[in-house]
């Protein structure tokens, strides 16, 4: 339970570092996501035992980027319940799971 809320922390910051290194700025912390989730769900493959879109294979980043994406695919629903603060919702995503369906978490 511990290594796992670890492992949710670490990705979190994580992603906060990787959006912040490319100049966004998240939003504050009131703000609430849409309810709605999954808008992208009709182009992404879905997992059959969580029913929850598929994230990328770790295996197509190095480093602590490969390590994000494996989290991801461990804990995709914890991601999916979890708000997104990198203002990704341009590219229609509603949650942090959104972000690791594509290459978007990797910066």
């Amino acid at each position: 339970m511990v290594r796992t809320f670890l492992a949710i922390v670490g990705l979190l910051i994580l992603t906060s570092t990787l959006v912040m290194a490319n100049g966004e700025h998240p939003k504050s912390p009131g703000e609430e996501t849409d309810a709605k989730a999954f808008k992208i769900l009709k182009e992404k493959s879905i997992d059959p035992k969580t029913g929850l879109p598929k994230t990328l294979d770790p295996d197509l980043f190095k480093s602590r980027t490969r390590r994000a994406y494996q989290i991801a695919k461990e804990i995709p629903r914890v991601l999916a319940q979890m708000p997104c603060f990198c203002e990704c919702e341009a590219f229609g995503h509603e949650n942090l799971l959104d972000c690791f369906i594509d290459n978007h978490a990797a910066g």
